[in-house]
């Protein structure tokens, strides 16, 4: 019995690595409504205005659109937009 635990945990854990390996690269965004987007996993700015910020991310780019936006944290692992955005476009 306790052969087929130890085979289910390492199943399980084989598991994980897989889906965490596969979702590694994906950029993540997290809301707090129309007025702050952290994303995390971006690959720099291509674009930076009041009107308009693109990401460049893995996956494509990220365009958001509105009014006095700003990007107030730019790090290696992370940045947060905050203003008024109005539009999210995926463009892959």
């Amino acid at each position: 019995m306790r052969k087929q635990k130890s085979e289910h945990s390492d199943v399980h854990k084989n598991r994980e690595s897989v889906l965490q390996n596969l979702f590694a690269d994906i950029p993540e965004l997290s809301f707090r409504g129309n007025r702050e987007v952290v994303i995390e996993g971006s690959r720099g700015v291509l674009e930076y205005s009041e009107n308009v910020i693109r990401i460049n991310t893995s996956i494509g780019l990220l365009c958001f659109e509105g009014r006095n936006l700003n990007l107030r944290c730019i790090s290696s692992s992370e940045l947060i937009i905050d203003g008024f955005v109005t539009k999210v476009e995926f463009i892959l």
